[in-house]
This record gives structure tokens, C-alpha cells and sequence, in this order.
């Protein structure tokens, strides 16, 4: 059993869950004062069907199963993750509990008693407000036995010409691949011109959005892969129902919004979505056409601003402005690119958006090392050939240089070839490029020119899978996480170890080294969303340093730098151990964090760490 969450790691996790996100460093340490950490046991039951709701419950560790009994049987609702809050619902309507609730692993659940709970939601009104916008997701039970614990509502929108259809149907399918849960796809239509019909290639019943009846949808719903309801709107009647009834009864519900709609009706469409997703070709007029309602829903009410994703679809052809451009257009970052639908990565891009959606997102932390970063190679090269899925990486110092390759969409073995020439660079790199006045031994310009010959004039839009890049911002004394700009200034400003290499100009920041506050960045995962983090960690132990430098017959300033930040370093990598849920440390047992001519053993060592700890990612993976 791993050791316990201290209080500043838990005020780290709250902080990072929605919606105590939205709240000061105060008042989250008002909320932890009437809060209290109970510890589950595998199996032990935290409350029963029945029972009165007397506790707000969230998952700072662990899993949570929620079941309800059929006809004397147990039936199995969902499986709750880390940063979950469960029992809500009760808690507001003065219901008993209408599922049972158990801890399946070791789980650390943060509780707070009702009274105090509801006491703290009245002094704070803002973060009440986000709390009935995460119950919307949640299901009550009417009439029948709960089915749904939480459901989600994705509105789409875009021209006739955007892909919105391709893309609702192709998400729908990814969804249901990967969260195994159920999903209905709806099109709305004003005139009856329906597209979808084209993709399933069967007949469907249109309803008529004023005649819809619970006790007669089903004969409109056509199942398949998933289901599919074509609706059309006759009268602005009946669409709260309807969306509510299809949350009751499906985990999922997907609906593409008629393009030629009235902008008011628009709003009463979005509102009624927890994820609204906007999908454009890469056209200037295009965007701009929908730059005012995007403008006007995030001004209507705050929290659409979180809502929004923007998508571009490159199938297209694109107006030839970049993708910086288009972004400064809509006001908003662009979530993601799409490329044909016949390419591969079209289906990829998907996968990350649907696992995001389903809260399945597995993180990869790549941590900072010298030379030892290059072990990150050989854990991938596991991965790779194990089809080990990873959504978002995030990497310090060497660890940024290999999570942004493999984010560009390189193949292990171009990883591989690649950092074996860099290996080659930095063991010839000498004092020829001493840098004047002292701000590091070597010139920053030798780092941006060799990382610039692998990434080119790339930037994070290019980038296949999703990247965080941490570096350490000297002016703010802070870390800063690189999301967008040049790589190879990003990845040059991450490996700018101090008193090495100078530190980095990056538009009006001078950025180092990002191990020096996050050596391993797990932390960052999480405040990103990952609900699984792998780690990987490069430091060696108090232990494995004392034995390494006991066989060094001569010690350099080198040494002295990099040994006094690693020390600096252990309570960072300590707390990201305890957040992660599998951790691979490489044994560099007889080998120097400077020895980057070895940079082949360093691969084959990753390689063996990875493998030694596969089975716990394939049981995290598939729990």
C-alpha cells in the first residue's frame, strides 16, 4: 500500500478538480479545514442503497464502484476515478441514497459532513453555480432503477461544408470503442435534409420534435454500431425533454446542430450541452462567420468558455493562414486538427478527444536526467510494440526532447536514430561555445541549433498527440508549461540546465531547465485532466548515488551543478511518485547521468524497466 497523501498533496489534487479549480488558495484551505481523509479498504462499503445522505464524497486516490440491486441482483453503474464526486445528488434533494457505493482498491475519499458541505456552497455562490452545472451531468432516478450515473452532451456546429457530420458519427464510434458505454447520435434538421442516413445506409424514422413521447421513441431509435435518432424541428417544443430523457438512458448523447438555424435558437441548443464543439475548414470566412456567437456564449454565461473546442478539419483546402491566425479569429485555441478521414491519424486524433470525453486519459511523465532521459526511448519502444495507448505526455529537460518527438508523430526507431545523434553532439559539446558573460557555460544558441535540426519551423499546432512541455520561468521563480510556439525553442528552454547552458529568450521569458521545480512532471498531468499517469524516473535514488560515486575516481563542476539540483529536486519527485499510478525507474547502476556516448545502454536499460513493470500498466490500463 502506498503511503498516505500529506495535506499539501491533497490540497494539490483538490486544487486541480473541477470545480474547486475555480476557487482561491484560501478558500480551498477553508474547504480543507471542514473536510476530513477516510481511507477504504478493497471492497469495503463507503455508503448503501438506502441509506441517508450525511457526507459529500470525493476520490482523491483509488477507484469507487457504484451498483444498484435488480430483481436480488447487484448491477454494476459505473466505475468512479480519481477527482470524482459522488453522492451529490441525495445530498441536494434530502433522497436516500439510490445506489450502493464501494472502495475496489486501496482508495484515500475526501469527505466532508452535509451541513458544513451546504454551509460552505452558501458562503461560496460562484462555486455553487458549478456544482449545478456538474450535476446537470448527473442522472436521477425517476420512475424506474438507476441505469446512468453520469451523463454527457456534446453539441456540434458547423457549415454544411465542415465535416460536422463525418466528424459526430466517427466520434460516436470512437467513444463507444474505447468507454464500452452506450451512446445515441441525434441530427437535427429544420427542413428534413438529413446526412447521417448516408453513413448508416439504412432506413430511419424521422420524429417530429413536437410529437415526441417517452413511451414511443424507442420505435425512431435505430440501433447499430450506435444509436441514431433523426429529429425534425417542427416547433421549439419538447427539446428539454427530449435531451433529458435521452440522458436518462444513454452515457453519451451526440447532436449536430442545424447550420442554418436562428442564432437565439442556437443558445438554447448549447446551453442544454456540457461540450460544445465547433468545426471548421480552414477558412478565414468560415471562422469569422462564428466568431461572433463564440464571442457571445462565452460573454453569456462564464463557464462555456471551458465548453468550447475548437476543430479544425484540414481535409479541406485550407485559405492558407495559419493556424495561429485562425485562432486569434475565434478567440480561442484550437483543440484539434483533423486530416483526411482515409488517413490514420484522422482516427487517432479522435481516440484522444473520445478518451478525454470518457475520462480515460493516460498520461506519460518523462522526467529530467542528462543522459539518463535517453532510457525514455527504450520505455517507449516498449510501448510501441505493445500497443500501449498514451493521450498526453508531458516531459522536463531530455524528457522534452523525446515527448516531443514521439507528440510529432515520429516512430520509435526515428526517435531512437534521432537521440543517438544528439548523444554524439552533447559529448562533443566543450568550452569553444562559452557563453559571455557568464549566464552558462555553453551558449543557448548551441541548444536551439541542434534541437532546430530536428523540429525545424514545427510548432505545438503540428503536433499529432498532446504536449506539455515544463520549463522554469527565472523571473516568476515559478514553472512554465510550454503549450504553444516554435518546438525546438521549447525543448531548447527545457534542457537549459543552469550554469550549463545559458537560459533560453522565449518571447518576453528567460526560461531554464524544467526539471529544477518539476524533475518529474506527473503533477502537470493532472492538472491537465490525465485520470492515469505513468511516470517515468530518471533520478536515481539517495542510495543508487552513494554507490556510483564511491567508483569515481574524479569529480567535475559538472558534477557539483548537477548534483546539488538533483538533491534539490527529491521531495518534487517524492510527491509526483505518490500521484502516479505506475512509476518505471531505470537502473543506472556503473553508469554517469554525462556519459551520452553510452547512449545505446541508456535505451536498453529504459526498455528493461518498462518491461519489468508491463503487467501493472496493461491491469491500470484495462481496469
Amino acid at each position: 500500500m502506498k503511503e498516505a497523501l500529506n495535506k499539501t498533496e491533497i490540497k494539490f489534487i483538490l486544487s486541480n478538480i473541477y470545480p474547486f479549480n475555480k476557487l482561491r488558495d484560501n478558500d480551498i484551505d477553508r474547504f480543507l479545514s471542514i473536510s476530513e481523509i477516510r481511507e477504504y479498504r478493497n471492497q469495503e462499503i463507503i455508503y448503501k442503497e438506502g441509506d441517508p445522505p450525511d457526507y459529500f464524497n470525493l476520490i482523491l486516490k483509488g477507484r469507487v464502484l457504484v451498483l444498484t440491486k435488480q430483481a436480488g441482483y447487484d448491477h454494476e453503474i459505473e466505475l468512479l476515478k480519481r477527482g470524482t464526486s459522488f453522492g451529490i445528488i441525495s445530498l441536494f434533494n434530502e433522497e436516500l441514497h439510490s445506489v450502493t457505493s464501494k472502495s475496489i482498491e486501496h482508495s484515500v475519499i475526501l469527505r466532508v459532513k452535509k451541513e458544513k458541505f451546504k454551509d460552505f456552497l452558501k458562503r461560496h455562490p460562484a462555486i455553487s453555480l458549478e456544482f449545478s452545472r456538474l450535476l446537470s451531468e448527473r442522472v436521477k432516478s425517476r420512475f424506474q432503477p438507476k441505469k446512468i450515473f453520469q451523463s454527457k452532451r456534446v453539441s456540434i456546429l458547423g457549415t454544411r461544408s465542415s465535416g460536422k457530420t463525418t466528424y459526430m458519427y466517427s466520434l460516436g464510434l470512437k467513444i463507444k470503442e474505447q468507454t464500452k458505454k452506450t451512446l445515441v447520435c441525434i441530427e437535427f434538421s429544420l427542413r428534413g435534409d438529413f446526412s447521417l442516413p448516408s453513413f448508416i445506409r439504412k432506413d430511419v424514422k424521422v420524429l417530429r420534435l413536437s410529437e415526441f413521447k417517452e413511451e414511443t421513441i424507442s420505435a425512431f431509435i435505430l440501433p447499430d454500431a450506435i444509436d441514431f435518432l433523426l429529429v425534425r424541428i417542427d416547433e421549439r417544443t419538447n427539446l428539454v425533454s427530449l435531451l433529458n430523457f435521452l440522458s436518462e438512458n444513454y452515457h453519451f448523447v451526440l447532436y449536430e446542430i442545424p447550420f442554418d438555424i436562428k442564432d437565439s435558437y442556437i443558445l438554447e441548443f448549447v446551453s442544454l450541452a456540457h461540450y460544445i464543439h465547433f468545426v471548421f475548414p480552414p477558412i478565414k470566412e468560415e471562422l469569422e462567420r462564428y466568431a461572433f456567437l463564440i464571442d457571445n456564449l462565452k460573454q453569456k454565461e462564464a463557464s462555456n468558455k471551458d465548453k468550447i473546442k475548437v476543430i479544425i478539419n484540414e481535409f479541406i483546402q485550407s485559405d492558407g493562414s495559419s493556424l495561429e491566425a485562425k485562432s486569434e479569429i475565434v478567440d480561442c485555441p484550437i483543440y484539434a486538427t483533423l486530416p483526411k478521414y482515409s488517413e490514420e491519424n484522422y482516427f487517432k486524433v479522435l481516440r484522444r478527444i473520445a478518451r478525454e470525453l470518457g475520462e480515460l486519459t493516460t498520461g506519460l511523465a518523462l522526467g529530467s536526467g542528462a543522459a539518463y532521459g535517453f532510457a525514455h526511448v527504450g520505455v517507449l519502444k516498449v510501448f510501441e510494440k505493445n500497443n500501449i495507448p498514451i493521450d498526453m505526455v508531458c516531459g522536463s529537460s531530455t524528457g522534452a526532447l523525446v515527448a516531443a518527438m514521439w507528440a510529432l508523430g515520429y516512430k520509435v526507431e526515428e526517435i531512437e536514430k534521432t537521440v543517438i545523434n544528439v548523444a554524439k553532439k552533447f559529448s562533443l559539446f566543450s568550452l569553444r561555445g562559452l557563453a559571455f558573460p557568464f549566464k552558462g557555460v555553453l551558449r543557448a544558441k548551441r541548444l536551439e541549433n541542434t534541437f532546430r535540426k530536428i523540429f525545424q519551423d514545427k510548432t505545438f499546432y503540428d503536433l499529432k498527440h498532446s504536449l506539455k512541455i515544463v520549463t522554469f520561468d527565472f523571473i516568476k521563480r515559478e514553472p512554465k508549461i510550454l503549450e504553444e510556439g516554435l518546438l525546438y525553442k521549447a525543448v531548447a528552454a527545457s534542457c537549459a540546465m543552469p550554469g550549463v547552458f545559458e537560459p533560453v529568450n522565449f518571447k518576453a521569458e528567460i526560461l531554464l531547465d524544467g526539471g529544477i521545480l518539476k524533475p518529474l512532471p506527473s503533477n502537470i498531468l493532472v492538472s491537465y485532466g490525465a485520470k492515469k499517469i505513468i511516470a517515468v524516473n530518471i533520478t536515481p535514488t539517495k542510495e543508487e548515488i552513494n554507490r556510483q560515486y564511491k567508483t569515481r575516481d574524479k569529480l567535475h563542476i559538472f558534477d557539483f551543478i548537477f548534483g546539488s539540483i538533483e538533491t534539490m529536486q527529491r521531495e518534487f519527485i517524492d510527491e509526483a511518485i505518490k500521484i502516479s499510478d505506475v512509476v518505471i525507474h531505470p537502473d543506472f547502476e556503473g553508469i554517469g547521468w554525462m556519459e551520452f556516448e553510452k547512449v545505446e545502454d541508456f535505451i536498453r536499460r529504459g526498455e528493461k524497466a518498462a518491461l519489468a513493470k508491463l503487467e501493472d500498466i496493461k491491469k491500470l490500463l484495462t481496469s
